[in-house]
């Protein structure tokens, strides 16, 4: 495809309209003019941007985040600690294909990955299915809704005797999702897909329809990855910002009298917060290995490891800027099969044990996987679309890249890294021109908004429960799961789990300082979600333990009924904090008529010597037990239940919103600044 060609496919293919959000690397948000202080790529991926107008057969550079290996940040203000592996040096033994060499095999990758990713399009994926229903390791697509089973969803609302007539505004508001600007149809009662297009409904973007061998419509709707990594912001859709909008544990409540198998899994709770998810809840799947069985020791600690509870779901713009990937860097970010872990068609999650059928089901993932991610990888970060100062964010990008948080007159309690300036970008990377092309910061300006830096528990602080549950016993036996690349282990690059004490060596654990491109679009914050806004990250003593984001407002005729959304909309958008607004919530204390409240709505379990008890039971079984946080959960029946999942409790079991406190000794004038600034990134 000539650069001509390519050009004007970019403009009609939504993945790559996605992509003008920022395209250009001079691109400045906020600002009148670049300067060298203020200038952002917008992230995505550098070798996508090198491309850009040149022609297919043009030679590649090499892939920025190859050069971080042992050695690069030493002496330097921004700090790694976390190192690339190439997981496909031999693509003979990973039965995968190698990386591209040129910009023209990059693109068709991407186009390859936009069908899969791309709802409405002819080839795309769908969850637990990959892109074609009828095949026996997907189950012949029993992790799809039937038509019939979507268009009755209703029958589960509290309060509709019929269907609504705006029901496809109420699915998307219901289950936490946004409509994309493409065409993603599904088929109304009685029409059939085939004679329709696809259907005269639309789908909003954590579902989609997918297409038969033949490509015809199928009928049969599946759950897609912007179900957790596609959100909302400014009102409109944020692709691949991670979203805090969805609640796929409601849904799974929802299909349960519809007969929809995979509702069995609302059993293991996905969340018990709206807008977070348990996909970290990766021991599960590493009890089944590649090959033979794992040893009886192995496997008896990961029934032990317990569950990571919630998490918030990370930018998939940042990962062309991160070697590693997840909280904690468990994985290499060239290792796809775990990012694509819920496209694999079903058998293919257990190991061995399925013999053909699940070995089927690993070679969709092999044959999809490098494409996914090279159009994840791809992405932009959104432009910041409010009024920015300049002349701050000039002061703020100065303090951001230099303040030292150590420094002897700030007194800091909390431990020093042992690495790095002191600055926020000593962890989070360097972004501004003025230090990206300074040697003492970066040892090459290709690393330009690169973080690579696990920063300690010690140091760090922050909610540990991801950390305790992700164990060594988790960890070795990852390194036999088919997610864990076990053909590379004891290789240079074995591209298994990378916090195994025989590869992290005398790195301690903690967890990992993302790139911040885009990061006004990605609220809340921390690992768990537990903070709206960045000025609490950076103010912690102003942190509340209970807090509500605003929700949109219900039709005038559906009040009281209708289960609406958060407000994605500037206007329930905190400009000065960056972030969401939200309500304070009181606590409830034990009473006589009601000794154990609302799990939601528990104040501080050590406030009562009953509850201490009781708190610690659970935690214990919690941190413990395989799936008992999971199975042991409040049952979601009214509408009242459904609203209290909204209400985000740091009370709760990997909830804390605690940690990050070394920016405690930020003058407020300073953090006004630095805020200033990350609205550019």
């Amino acid at each position: 495809m000539s650069s001509k060609q390519y050009r004007a496919r970019a403009r009609v293919r939504r993945a790559s309209t996605f992509l003008i959000l920022g395209l250009s690397a001079g691109l400045v948000t906020g600002a009148d003019a670049a300067t060298d202080l203020i200038k952002s790529s917008r992230g995505g991926s550098q070798q996508w941007d090198y491309c850009y107008g040149k022609s297919d057969a043009t030679l590649l550079p090499a892939d920025p985040r190859s050069l971080v290996q042992p050695g690069i940040g030493t002496g330097r203000a921004v700090a790694f600690n976390a190192f690339w592996k190439d997981c496909h040096t031999d693509p003979v033994a990973v039965q995968e294909a190698g990386h591209p060499k040129t910009c023209g095999e990059l693109r068709q990758r991407f186009y390859r990955g936009d069908g899969l990713l791309d709802t409405g399009s002819s080839t795309v994926a769908a969850l637990f299915t990959g892109n074609d229903p009828t095949t026996v390791e997907s189950l012949f697509g029993s992790a799809t809704l039937t038509a019939a089973q979507y268009n009755s969803l209703w029958i589960s609302w509290d309060g509709f005797l019929v269907r609504p007539d705006n029901f496809d505004d109420l699915v998307a508001e219901r289950y936490g999702s946004v409509f994309g600007p493409g065409r993603n149809p599904y088929p109304k009662p009685l029409e059939d897909p085939n004679r329709t297009n696809g259907g005269t409904g639309r789908l909003p973007e954590m579902f989609t329809q997918l297409r038969n061998p033949d490509g015809s419509w199928s009928g049969r709707i599946g759950i897609t990855c912007h179900a957790c990594h596609s959100g909302g912001a400014n009102g409109v859709l944020a692709p691949g910002g991670g979203s805090s909008l969805q609640d796929l544990h409601l849904l799974l409540r929802d299909a349960v009298p519809l007969g929809y198998l995979p509702s069995l899994a609302s059993l293991a709770n996905l969340t018990r917060t709206r807008g977070t998810n348990n996909a970290s809840d990766i021991n599960l799947a590493f009890l089944f290995p590649d090959q033979g069985l794992i040893p009886i020791s192995t496997a008896l600690g990961v029934i032990a490891s317990g569950s990571t509870a919630s998490m918030d779901t990370p930018a998939w713009w940042n990962m062309g800027h991160r070697p590693v990937k997840f909280v904690d860097g468990v994985f290499p970010m060239d290792a796809p099969r775990v990012d694509m872990v819920f496209y694999t068609p079903a058998f293919g999650l257990f190991g061995s044990l399925g013999g053909p059928v699940s070995e089927a089901g690993q070679d969709w993932m092999r044959a999809h996987g490098p494409d996914a991610n090279t159009w994840v990888e791809a992405l932009k970060a959104p432009v910041y679309p409010g009024t920015i100062d300049t002349a701050l964010a000039e002061q703020g990008a100065v303090l951001f890249h230099t303040l030292n948080l150590w420094a002897s007159n700030r007194n800091n309690p909390v431990p020093k890294p042992a690495e790095g300036n002191g600055s926020c970008a000593s962890c989070h990377g360097a972004y501004a021109p003025r230090y990206v092309n300074d040697p003492t910061f970066l040892a090459t300006p290709t690393l330009e908004g690169m973080a690579a830096y696990i920063t300690p528990q010690r140091i760090i602080q922050t909610d540990i429960v991801r950390q305790q549950t992700n164990n060594e016993a988790v960890q070795v036996a990852g390194a036999s799961n088919f997610f864990g690349y076990p053909t590379t282990a004891g290789t240079a690059n074995d591209c298994g789990p990378q916090n195994r004490s025989d590869l992290r060596g005398n790195r301690e654990l903690g967890y990992l300082a993302p790139p911040l491109y885009g990061v006004w679009a990605t609220a809340p914050y921390m690992h768990n979600g537990s903070v709206p806004n960045i000025w609490e990250v950076l103010k912690p003593s102003d942190r509340k333990p209970l807090w509500k984001r605003k929700s949109k407002t219900p039709r005038w005729d559906q009040t009281g009924r209708a289960i609406m959304g958060y407000d994605t909309s500037m206007a329930a958008f905190d400009t000065a904090k960056v972030g969401w607004k939200y309500d304070v919530i009181q606590c409830q204390n034990p009473s006589i008529l009601n000794p154990l409240p609302s799990p939601y709505l528990r104040c501080d379990p050590n406030d009562d010597l009953l509850l201490s008890w009781y708190n610690a039971l659970l935690t214990n079984l919690y941190g413990n037990v395989i799936l008992a946080w999971n199975v042991l959960f409040p049952p979601t029946i009214t509408n009242t239940d459904i609203e209290n999942r909204k209400i985000f409790n740091a009370y709760m079991f990997g909830q804390g919103n605690g940690g990050h406190t070394f920016n405690s000794v930020l003058t407020d004038t300073e953090r006004k600044a630095i805020i200033e600034y990350l609205k550019t990134l």
